[in-house]
């Protein structure tokens, strides 16, 4: 085996088999003009998607166009979330009306599309057991519904919810990762 392949904990190079990955954590929504993250309760899917657009150039000089350069034009990035709390707070995501109240443990009363554009800020935190623990967190994200909101069924109702990651003046950024050091894949 090669060295440094059985260095379970305390490293984040590779090869290690320590850096394995079950990804585990908690979601938080922070809208705009509140000072603190809400948890989101269970969210059993959160997905980081980059998107590049490149623009290629081909050298006309010979008879065949080859691809001598490809440029970036454009970059983006979206989330996805599936919440599985039903919460007034939750459900203003999916029905695009935020509740008067904030999160609550009250009765709320939600205007269904007074809120059509929501803006917030995004936080992952990693609980895993196994693998890097990472926190990645999104200073201007605009969430939208992403699948209709089943009433009644026969499973677990889900809230999925889109977000649009958003180039935050503030921080002059979309957002960072940090990663802390790996747990153990193996009881002690």
């Amino acid at each position: 085996m090669p060295q440094g392949y059985l260095d379970i904990e305390g490293s984040l190079t590779s090869p290690n088999i320590g850096n394995y990955y079950i990804g585990k954590g908690v979601v938080s929504i922070k809208l705009l003009g509140e000072s603190h993250y809400t948890a989101c309760g269970n969210c059993p899917t959160f997905e980081f998607l980059a998107k590049v657009t490149e623009l290629d150039h081909f050298s006309s000089m010979t008879g065949v166009k080859v691809k001598d350069f490809t440029a970036v034009t454009e970059i983006s990035g979206s989330l996805t979330m599936v919440l599985e709390e039903f919460t007034a707070r939750n459900m203003g995501f999916a029905l695009l009306g935020i509740p008067s109240g904030g999160p609550s443990p009250a009765d709320e009363t939600i205007n269904i599309f007074s809120s059509p554009v929501i803006y917030a800020a995004v936080q992952f935190v990693g609980a895993n057991d196994v693998g890097p623990d990472w926190t990645a967190q999104f200073p201007l994200v605009k969430l939208s519904p992403n699948k209709a909101v089943s009433l009644i069924g026969n499973t677990w109702g889900t809230i999925d919810l889109m977000g649009d990651v958003l180039f935050d003046q503030t921080s002059q950024s979309f957002g960072t990762a940090f990663v802390s050091l790996p747990h153990s894949p193996i009881p002690d």
